[in-house]
């Protein structure tokens, strides 16, 4: 049988990762959800690009149906929440999110977070540049170039990881990257693309998922 979670303990905390590319910390009751860019079918669209408005649709559902199953207190956004500025999408998020999510809601602030500090407020959102969990720093963009004693987890970069068989056959899927201070969760959002990663360390692990599995590669 498929499965759909598995448990990884990271900054001496133990979470659920499931094959919706999301994080619970059971403990805390917190999920964390990372670059959902909602309002992208509307950013194509402008460009001319004829992206159906369902796309959205279905992530809405799939945020939704993640909320049910794992029943969390509060919802952690790791930043890049919504694609653009203020359309009718953002809207219909705001709408969905009080209507069908109901829950608390932090908005750890990403580069794509760009409407007003109200427009959030107004769609019940506490705003952050970072969230901490114990000894974990959840932001959007990890810096390199700063020193961190914590465990530092982050989004930003949607990354993939590729898969090798026999006969040259090649799967780039996505991730999640955990290293010995820093994780990277992967996109929430359908529309986000892949940016391909490779361990760093031999130590370092990747979690791939598809809809119904998630998978260490060795």
């Amino acid at each position: 049988m498929a499965s759909l979670e598995t448990s990884i303990i990271f900054g001496g905390e133990s979470f659920t990762a499931t094959s919706d590319g999301v994080l619970l910390h059971a403990a805390s009751g917190n999920l964390f959800v990372s670059d959902c860019h909602f309002g992208k079918t509307t950013h194509f669209r402008k460009n001319a690009l004829p992206i159906p408005e369902q796309a959205m649709k279905k992530d809405f559902m799939r945020l939704e149906d993640v909320v049910k199953r794992l029943n969390p207190n509060r919802i952690v956004f790791l930043g890049d929440l919504f694609h653009s500025r203020e359309n009718r999408e953002w809207d219909m998020l705001s709408e969905f999110l009080y209507t069908r999510i109901n829950r608390p809601l932090t908005l750890v602030l990403g580069n794509h977070d760009i409407l007003n500090k109200q427009a959030y407020e107004r769609a019940g959102m506490t705003l952050a540049h970072e969230f901490i969990l114990g000894k974990i720093h959840f932001v959007h963009e990890h810096a390199n170039d700063k020193q961190h004693s914590a465990f530092v987890v982050s989004g930003h970069i949607h990354p993939g990881y590729r898969l090798k068989g026999a006969g040259k056959q090649q799967l780039l899927l996505p991730c999640f990257y955990f290293g010995k201070h820093h994780a990277i969760m992967p996109a929430f959002g359908s529309l986000t693309g892949l940016s391909e990663v490779e361990k760093m360390h031999k130590a370092d692990k990747v979690y791939c998922f598809t809809p119904d599995k998630i998978f260490v590669v060795d």
